[in-house]
């Protein structure tokens, strides 16, 4: 059974004698070990990699809900993620775009790998590509953090190449150096709702200016808990993956 978490007052979350400071669904290692059907040291192991999100008590953690279940749909599945490198080459591939910090042996084997893939299998491949993590954000502050990043996902204009009504979210990729700059300089509160902020942490960012591309976009919105989202992320991905195989049958 979750941890149960009453909401008393300015977004103070009490859970017996400990006060925490968020109104979002919170798990105990125990409990995301139990749902995701792993040890609890693999937990700490899949925190200590940036592939769950927590919200430190103490000496300990508790767990989103929302990350468990983002890691619970890659339980059981086959095959290693790629590297960060491999995988924004992958996409950037997609996206018609020429991936140069890739060798030629490794674009040779994507091009393998994308002739055999599903827009599925490619979102569990690339889902190493950056940490994500979420924030509460004042109104006033959503423009400083849009300049700071490189918007992705549905981000304003964005959304209408997935059909989907623009939010006021702001979601982009910003290099994990800068990150603490960020959060420090917007004033991001993490562990708060409501999510006004997604930020995706990277150590290798490719050069570029502007949104990410488009296959980037899709496989960002593939990994949502909103189905809208993911059904419009995977629906795109799917597309480029058809579009880059006629392409290439065709050269």
């Amino acid at each position: 059974m979750y941890t149960k978490l009453f909401l008393v007052e300015n977004n103070s979350v009490y859970n017996g004698a400990m006060v925490i400071r968020t109104n979002r669904t919170l798990l105990t290692r125990r409990e995301a070990a139990r749902l995701l059907g792993i040890s609890e040291r693999r937990v700490s192991a899949l925190n200590a990699s940036g592939q769950l999100e927590s919200v430190a008590v103490g000496s300990s953690a508790l767990f989103t809900e929302d990350s468990v279940r983002r890691q619970s749909r890659w339980r059981g599945t086959d095959g290693r993620p790629y590297s960060p490198g491999m995988a924004f080459g992958a996409l950037y591939m997609l996206s018609g775009l020429d991936a140069s910090w890739l060798s030629r042996q490794q674009r040779y084997r994507l091009k393998g790998y994308l002739e055999r893939m599903d827009a599925e299998n490619l979102v569990r491949l690339t889902r190493r590509r950056a940490t994500m993590v979420e924030y509460w954000c004042r109104d006033s502050n959503l423009g400083k953090v849009a300049d700071l990043v490189r918007s992705s996902a549905a981000t304003g204009v964005l959304a209408d190449s997935f059909q989907l009504a623009a939010t006021d979210v702001v979601e982009g990729y910003i290099i994990t150096d800068a990150l603490d700059d960020a959060v420090r300089r917007c004033r991001l509160k993490q562990g708060m709702m409501p999510i006004r902020v997604r930020l995706r942490a990277v150590d290798m960012l490719p050069a570029g200016e502007g949104p990410m591309p488009l296959a980037v976009c899709a496989a960002d919105l593939a990994e949502s808990n909103d189905p809208r989202e993911r059904r419009a992320g995977l629906e795109t991905l799917q597309q480029l993956i058809d579009d880059y195989r006629r392409k290439e049958h065709q050269e």
